[in-house]
């Protein structure tokens, strides 16, 4: 049986992007803590705060949503594959067939997903150890701001800048993985569907028949 893939497949791409982009925005944070360092005061640095632990909270339920998604949605096609007599274990290129442009297509859009998904770890692992010895400091800094005391402003500049360096460069990674992973997800599923098509035209059967 021929199960349907549209809703998760939905899902799963919204929830997917939606991980990436709310990783770049905590990316982007430190200009936050920037800009809450250059006014000292409790309420901006409250909101400093507010921004970093709800970026992370909506980060986690995001990811995990995704997650949930991707694997629902892969367990669907891959059950197609099985209904469509298709022996291969490859999800991607067992759902085009044999077309070598669909083909081609999904063999780059595989290669960026794993590529850019291995590389955005490692630079988001470099240059989470790389801010290991800030952490004192920008906590200081923090903690200066929050009681109203000025700050050094090349110094907080420095260190904050320092951040956004560091963790720029995974997000925007993340960024292209998870396009990569977007397209893979709405590639597979149009070709499934196509398939369904087809049998649609043939005699009708068993194999023909799809659940939501």
């Amino acid at each position: 049986m021929i199960r349907g893939l549209s809703r998760w497949a939905t899902v799963a791409m919204a929830a997917v992007a939606g991980t990436a982009l709310v990783y770049l925005a905590i990316a982007l944070l430190p200009l936050v803590d920037l800009w809450a360092a250059r006014h000292p005061g409790p309420d901006r640095s409250a909101f400093a705060t507010t921004l970093r632990i709800g970026g992370w909270s909506l980060l986690a339920a995001v990811a995990a949503v995704s997650a949930v998604a991707a694997a629902g949605w892969a367990v669907r096609a891959r059950s197609n594959l099985a209904a469509f007599g298709v022996r291969s274990r490859r999800l991607a290129h067992g759902s085009v067939g044999r077309s070598p442009h669909l083909r081609r297509r999904m063999t780059v859009l595989v290669w960026l997903l794993w590529s850019t998904l291995f590389a955005g770890a490692a630079a988001t692992l470099l240059g989470v150890l790389a801010g290991l010895d800030n952490r004192a400091e920008i906590g200081s800094v923090r903690d200066l701001a929050a009681s109203g005391r000025p700050v050094d402003h090349a110094l907080a500049a420095d260190l904050f800048g320092r951040q956004l360096v560091f963790g720029l460069p995974g997000a925007a990674l993340f960024v292209i993985a998870a396009a990569a992973a977007v397209g893979l997800i709405a590639a597979v599923t149009s070709a499934q569907y196509g398939r369904v098509a087809r049998l649609r035209v043939a005699p009708a059967g068993d194999g023909g028949t799809i659940r939501a």
